[in-house]
């Protein structure tokens, strides 16, 4: 009968399980190795020694079974290409800080009759610049969210990672839609003041931009959440594959300004993991 712990590395297996998942060992015929030496350059032993469940695999020259190795190869190719996607989306933003002394598109005037002005040339930049930088968002979001399931079945820690990046590419669309809306509205109070004129007030649905507002700000909150599962999963990243690149990358992404180091700290991470696994890279998967 195999045991309800695997000898060799510690963790969890089932009652009916002839190999361990994690290091691929025969239950049968596995040997506890003698006390005080290394469980597997797959497990991370830390404060807790070998007991059960505390046991993480760690990044080693091999790998434990061929789908474990694949499950790594996929992911670590899928963060490498997310991170090269978030260098281009910084690129974009550059772009568009450097590209003149943008105008402010929208002014509110406030007066006896308030006016709202727009710069409609200024607007169309807005559109093409944030639309750009949006698409290639939800790209890395559909990247990362592919390496963290082809985690998930053999590391349970990138699980909910997965499911809250989800929640963020989710929020990301409907911030979308809404600002669609927003855009939509504004277009109809140009049409009704007669382009190039100040806006007033009647010609502006504004209960329905308010309420678009209102959404927008729960839809943050909701993106805020799914960008926290984000971290927590490139941080676990760090700690499966044993490279600390990954997890200062993660503490940086929430720094202003400093946010592009990390995007390249998770890159190098990820280029070292697959030149660790004998592969310096592998196409990603959007799976």
């Amino acid at each position: 009968m195999a045991p309800s712990v695997c000898p060799h590395c510690g963790r969890p297996v089932g009652p009916g399980d002839a190999f361990c998942a994690t290091c691929g060992i025969p239950l049968a015929s596995a040997v506890p190795p003698p006390p005080g030496t290394p469980l597997s350059p797959f497990v991370d032993s830390g404060p807790w020694g070998g007991a059960p469940g505390f046991g993480r695999p760690l990044f080693g020259p091999d790998s434990p079974t061929p789908a474990s190795r694949a499950a790594d190869l996929r992911a670590l190719s899928n963060v490498q290409w997310a991170s090269i996607v978030a260098l281009a989306g910084v690129f974009l933003y550059l772009v568009t800080l450097l590209a003149g002394n943008l105008p402010t598109f929208l002014t509110i005037a406030v007066g006896s009759a308030t006016t709202v002005s727009l710069n409609v040339g200024a607007l169309d930049f807005l559109i093409v610049t944030a639309g750009a930088g949006s698409i290639l968002t939800l790209v890395e979001l559909v990247l990362y969210r592919g390496a963290f399931r082809a985690l998930a079945p053999i590391d349970d820690r990138f699980i909910t990672p997965g499911m809250l990046v989800l929640l963020l590419f989710i929020a990301v669309v409907l911030a979308l839609a809404i600002s669609g809306g927003m855009v939509g509205l504004l277009l109809q109070g140009i049409a009704c003041a007669g382009a190039g004129n100040p806006i007033p007030l009647g010609c502006l649905n504004v209960p329905a931009l308010l309420g678009l507002l209102a959404l927008l700000a729960i839809v943050g909150v909701i993106a805020l959440i799914g960008y926290v599962g984000l971290l927590v999963g490139i941080w676990r990243l760090g700690t499966r594959y044993g490279e600390t690149l990954f997890q200062v990358g993660a503490v940086l992404l929430i720094i202003p300004f400093l946010n592009f180091i990390g995007v390249i700290l998770i890159l190098v991470g990820a280029r070292l993991g697959l030149a660790r696994l004998g592969t310096p890279s592998v196409p990603g998967s959007f799976g």
